[in-house]
């Protein structure tokens, strides 16, 4: 079982564990130089404000107007916060492996070797609790038989409803339930390129793309999408 744990707006987040009064208002972080935006809170995405790499200028009014604050980029703070963010989720797990600055595996082994007594779903959710109460940080929790299906249900825990922060997969039914409700483009791997390929060939969701033939996959495309349709069809 493999659980990916990825941080909600990394940047934006780690202003508001600098500063605490800021955690209710809509935050925009801008890149080295200002130029441009490089990061925004939930809060902001939901205003319709801070779409990353505007140019500042163009949209400093729009943020005024929203009463949006306004950081340079602090990455010594987002690499102190990311260090603790990593130390506290690899205690969770025999093995982690960190995979970007706000993403981190954790793997507990083949999926009938080891379940956490109080089940996976809780266990998810202590994840989620204890990173919130040591970093203060706002993290999604995916859990799946693979990587990639970990990928998919924290795709769902952060923008599926009803998910809340957290998703597991380790049912068909949920599985189905899940990548029913994704876009192919949405699969880890899955850039847009490829997706207009896919959507050629009837492909549009990602449940479509897990029910294809491996081989035909590997044939038509590259053996990553084969390993792709494979990894999410366990």
């Amino acid at each position: 079982m493999y659980a990916l744990c990825d941080v909600n707006s990394m940047y934006a987040s780690c202003e508001k564990v600098f500063d605490p009064a800021i955690r209710k208002r809509p935050v925009v972080v801008l890149t080295n130089n200002d130029g441009c935006i490089c990061a925004a809170c939930g809060i902001a995405k939901q205003m319709g404000v801070g779409k990353k790499f505007v140019p500042y200028f163009q949209v400093k009014d729009q943020l005024e107007q929203a009463g949006a604050v306004i950081r340079s980029s602090n990455y010594e703070l987002y690499a102190e916060l990311s260090q603790r963010l990593m130390e506290t989720c690899a205690r969770f797990a025999p093995h982690s492996n960190i995979y970007s600055i706000d993403e981190i595996f954790l793997y507990y082994g083949k999926h009938t070797t080891y379940i956490p007594p109080e089940g996976w779903l809780e266990h998810a959710r202590k994840i989620r609790k204890t990173v919130w109460r040591e970093v203060r940080l706002p993290i999604g929790v995916g859990m799946g038989r693979t990587p990639t299906l970990a990928k998919a249900a924290n795709h769902a825990a952060k923008r599926i409803d009803g998910y809340n922060g957290v998703a597991v997969i380790d049912t068909e039914f949920t599985r189905k339930h899940i990548l029913s409700n994704m876009k192919a483009t949405d699969v880890w791997g899955i850039g847009r390129k490829l997706g207009a390929r896919l959507k050629d060939l009837g492909i549009l969701t990602a449940l479509q793309l897990a029910n294809q033939p491996p081989a035909l996959m590997k044939k038509q495309f590259s053996i990553l999408v084969e390993s792709t349709v494979h990894e999410l069809s366990l």
